[in-house]
């Protein structure tokens, strides 16, 4: 069987990628090396947004070759183009002669440098990142054109997590036939495991939490940062308990806590409940009892919370910011879209979701069908297709004289 060494480049142990990682360094055809450009999230760091010390409770460097480029950097911002500054991932792609390296992102300096790597060892590169078209002020477009749009079409494919993803690669002229599907996905089936473990246990669950049986819960996960807009929920939850009183979770911290719990009060919102930082073993008891997930941001390139709600069955509700609304929210099937920054029409879809407890429950049952076809499973087939293709672009353009007219025509494009 065809095995290729394949580099992957990533900021840093993400738990929501690393059973990627795990499930890809397994499959027989794929002999995996994970580069990361620091060890953050492997180890216990500070979350400015989460504002408290964070130590991931499940393991996150097991399972798969990984290794931590040398960082020279003097800048410690993490929102700094050069926070990361590591040449020697050029040296290390000329060395190692991999067939294909994945960049995941390229927000950072050493993401160019690998792009640069690439292209200096004739490796075949591939994108893997988040960007929309959602958002966006004019100048920044203006650039992205002017400086990433050369190089996306030099790259020979684009992983794209969903719809707008994919729209995005097409705006800056990247060919159909170099997009491949590779889904933002959750370990569904962890989540999934637990969803059942936990179901019927959920009326003993909801008093271990303190949430009345007799209330509606609306549950966020999430930061709780001005982009995101918690403070949207309170606003429609505090309409929605005019008329039907409901329980709001906000599953997160960060520095809106204080201003969140104090509009709760000054609305009469009287069942809120924060839960500060949840870590990732204790967030299944959440989604297990809550009754519609709500995701109110005011830009989300993706939207991570959605999958796992769904694994749980629950109805979601998202903003038209949310990223993964067009893949993952069908109006009316299982949740609703609606207007960012509209508290009037949030609340009027978390109404439509919480009027009827059976079709809640159809709707949720829909959901789970969706976030089924977003997994790991899908990802690693979407990245053999590209690896395969890549390959066969590579042997055409290697022996022009051996291949066929069809193979000479893809290679040139």
């Amino acid at each position: 069987m065809t095995s290729f060494r394949v580099a992957y480049l990533v900021s840093h142990p993400i738990q929501y990628q690393v059973p990627l990682l795990r499930c890809l360094a397994a499959h027989p055809e794929v002999d995996l090396t994970v580069y990361y450009l620091d060890d953050a999230g492997a180890k216990q760091y500070r979350d400015p947004e989460f504002g408290v010390a964070i130590q991931w409770d499940l393991p996150l460097l097991d399972g798969y070759a990984w290794r931590v480029l040398p960082n020279r950097s003097p800048i410690p911002r993490a929102d700094h183009f050069l926070r990361y500054l590591q040449p020697s991932v050029i040296g290390a792609l000329r060395h190692e002669r991999y067939d294909a390296v994945i960049v995941h992102g390229y927000a950072h300096a050493t993401e160019w440098f690998a792009f640069l790597g690439a292209w200096l060892s004739r490796t075949p590169l591939l994108l893997r990142g988040e960007s929309t078209l959602l958002g966006r002020r004019r100048w920044v477009r203006v650039a992205k054109r002017l400086v990433l749009g050369p190089a996306l079409r030099r790259m020979q494919g684009m992983l794209a997590i969903g719809a707008l993803n994919r729209e995005f690669y097409r705006a800056y002229g990247v060919p159909e036939s170099r997009i491949f599907f590779v889904p933002y996905a959750v370990d569904n089936e962890r989540f999934m495991a637990e969803a059942d473990r936990l179901a019927p246990e959920r009326p003993a669950l909801r008093r271990q939490l303190g949430w009345p049986d007799d209330l509606a819960v609306v549950l966020y996960s999430g930061k709780l940062i001005p982009k995101k807009r918690p403070m949207d929920l309170v606003d429609a939850c505090a309409r929605l308990a005019e008329n039907c009183p409901v329980r709001l979770v906000l599953m997160g911290d960060g520095p809106l806590r204080g201003e969140v719990e104090a509009e709760a009060r000054r609305r009469g919102l009287e069942h809120l409940f924060v839960t500060g930082f949840v870590n990732q073993t204790e967030v299944p008891r959440y989604y297990a009892a809550a009754d519609v997930l709500a995701l109110p941001s005011g830009y989300e390139p993706w939207g991570l919370a959605l999958n796992e709600g769904m694994c749980f069955s629950l109805p979601v509700v998202a903003s038209d910011a949310v990223g993964a609304a067009p893949d993952l929210v069908r109006n009316g099937e299982n949740g609703f879209v609606y207007p960012a920054g509209d508290t009037q029409a949030l609340a009027d879809a978390l109404s439509r979701v919480l009027a009827s407890p059976e079709r809640r429950l159809q709707m949720g049952a829909r959901s789970r069908e969706i976030v089924s076809a977003y997994s790991y499973d899908a990802d690693v087939r979407g990245i053999l297709d590209a690896l395969h293709s890549v390959t066969t672009q590579r042997r055409a353009a290697n022996h022009p004289a051996a291949s066929s007219p069809f193979e000479r025509t893809r290679s040139a494009r």
